[in-house]
């Protein structure tokens, strides 16, 4: 459970950080699972490391990974924030390359999402942990940020007089076990870090209140759909796997159950 001060902290800034939820010897099993999946995906074959690797409907691969979503370290501070009858829209598994330049996962303000974050090795504001500009969530902070996206284009294009590792930001620095929790809309970026570094991602919505949160649940998951087409090395024309959208939990079942209803597959 997150507390008064941790909920006010991410209505305010965008983020909050939860240390070491996790066991060391639960890492160790969720990093190995993550390995296998991604190895899978290549089909056995070794990371180039020319390209970024990004394996969408990652933890609905494994029951292991697929757990943690109704894991109560993850589950109840969601329902904290999101509210209870949240929703599911995906997730992600990657090894990076390069540096990810300034950008939000969407500026759909006034449809609550959250990005939870796991990152398996230790990750430091110069080793590719996430940086987030705080308040960024939120209007006008949000759209005064927009020619970030142009740098995000052209790395070497200058905002605000400054390349994209120098705009002020907080960084996350994080180790194993740690779980980073942020709103969909703040800007956030990654400079520096190793070829291959490995996070996965799980991502929620609020329960859908209106027409247009349906819309964007249905453009979300046609994004990902060809998201699986083009970056992932096993074509498939699945986002979600049945095991998860028909599992026999109660937690994954409310959170599955309007995909289902929308026939997302």
């Amino acid at each position: 459970m997150l507390t008064t001060e941790q909920i006010a902290h991410f209505e305010t800034f965008g983020f909050v950080i939860r240390q070491q939820c996790f066991s060391a010897t639960e890492m160790a099993e969720i990093s190995r699972t993550f390995d296998d999946v991604l190895t899978e995906d290549r089909q056995g074959q070794p990371f180039a490391g020319e390209a970024r690797q990004a394996v969408l409907g990652f933890i609905e691969k494994r029951p292991l990974l697929s757990g943690l979503v109704e894991d109560d370290r993850i589950f109840l501070p969601l329902e904290q924030l999101l509210g209870p009858g949240f929703v599911w829209i995906g997730s992600d598994g990657n090894l990076y390359v390069g540096d990810t330049g300034w950008h939000p996962d969407g500026s759909v303000l006034d449809y609550g999402r959250i990005k939870v974050a796991l990152y398996l090795d230790p990750v430091t504001k110069d080793t590719g942990c996430l940086r987030v500009i705080p308040g960024s969530h939120r209007l006008p902070l949000h759209a005064a940020l927009d020619p970030l996206k142009q740098q995000r284009r052209d790395q070497d294009h200058l905002v605000f007089g400054a390349e994209g590792s120098d705009i002020p930001s907080f960084p996350l620095e994080s180790q194993p076990g740690d779980v980073v929790f942020f709103n969909q809309n703040l800007w956030h970026s990654a400079f520096g870090g190793k070829t291959g570094r490995r996070m996965f991602t799980m991502n929620f919505g609020a329960q859908p209140s209106k027409d247009e949160n349906i819309e964007f649940l249905k453009r979300v998951y046609q994004g990902n759909l060809k998201h699986v087409e083009n970056m992932q090395y096993t074509q498939s024309a699945r986002v979600y796997e049945d095991a998860f959208l028909y599992s026999d939990s109660p937690r994954i079942k409310g959170m599955v159950g309007k995909l289902v209803e929308l026939g997302f597959k």
